[in-house]
């Protein structure tokens, strides 16, 4: 259940790649910037091959964690090359820490904010000649502080409800567990109840029963007459609540199942 819902939230994530990525191309459009075809185009085959194979990521990026670094990595290229502060592409980046959060929880989200983080600081740097002084000078030292923040902040506060999810499905196997015990109990109650009314006679009657054995058979195993065999199978099934012998040798074995 617990993958089911992971694999939902998993192909929810794809929709917001998708809805990201078209933000973009919209305020590349409204700023009026000259075209960059080539990386929309890298984006764009990027989020769709990861669309068309999201259940074979699923289980591969599952099985393995390292393959996610392919995720971590890609989005600070295109800002490397798509103006760093400036890029149209900056919102499409957190996908691939949400999607750490999903499948890794806090540890996830630990190592992929600080590798994602760490690649984010190197390309700035390296736009800026590796100065950290003439980040400030240029005007947006600001700017890369509050976004260095917003991926720590949007990485912890997703993960609260992703393990609050986890925990209420815990919850519901550990109730639904429960529910199987009790209706065992109360099965068994139902049974001992009622055996409860027999003899210990029309007990030895009913366990022979189960083994198969006709009246003459339990009469000579307990040394009774053929007639008071059948006074005692009639008084068993009317006890029982049932029909036929073959009742009795199935309500016999699932008494002794419930033990």
């Amino acid at each position: 259940m617990r993958e089911q819902n992971e694999e939902r939230v998993f192909r929810f994530l794809l929709l917001y790649r998708w809805l990201t990525l078209a933000f973009a191309i919209v305020q590349n459009w409204v700023e009026i910037k000259s075209p960059v075809l080539l990386p929309f185009a890298i984006v764009f085959t990027y989020t769709l091959m990861v669309s068309l194979f999201s259940k074979q990521i699923y289980k591969k990026v599952k099985k393995t964690p390292l393959l996610l670094s392919i995720d971590v990595a890609f989005y600070p290229l295109i800002f490397y090359f798509t103006g760093g502060l400036a890029s149209q592409f900056f919102l499409c980046g957190f996908s691939p820490l949400l999607t750490s959060v999903l499948l890794f929880k806090f540890k996830g989200a630990l190592y992929s904010v600080l590798a994602y983080s760490s690649l984010y600081v190197f390309e700035l740097l390296s736009l800026n000649g590796y100065s950290a002084i003439r980040l400030a000078h240029s005007g947006e030292f600001n700017f890369f502080i509050t976004y260095l923040a917003s991926f720590f902040l949007v990485a912890i506060f997703f993960t609260y409800p992703i393990v609050l999810l986890g925990r209420l499905e815990n919850s519901k196997k550990e109730i639904e567990i429960e529910k199987n015990n009790l209706e065992q109990t109360h099965g068994k109650l139902e049974i001992a109840y009622k055996l409860h009314a027999l003899s210990q006679r029309e007990m030895d009657v009913l366990e022979l029963i189960s083994q198969g054995k006709s009246n003459k058979e339990i009469a000579r195993t307990l040394s009774l007459s053929e007639s008071t065999i059948k006074t005692h199978v009639s008084s068993v099934l009317k006890k029982l609540k049932l029909k036929s012998r073959t009742e009795a040798i199935s309500y016999f074995l699932k008494e002794n199942y419930l033990k």
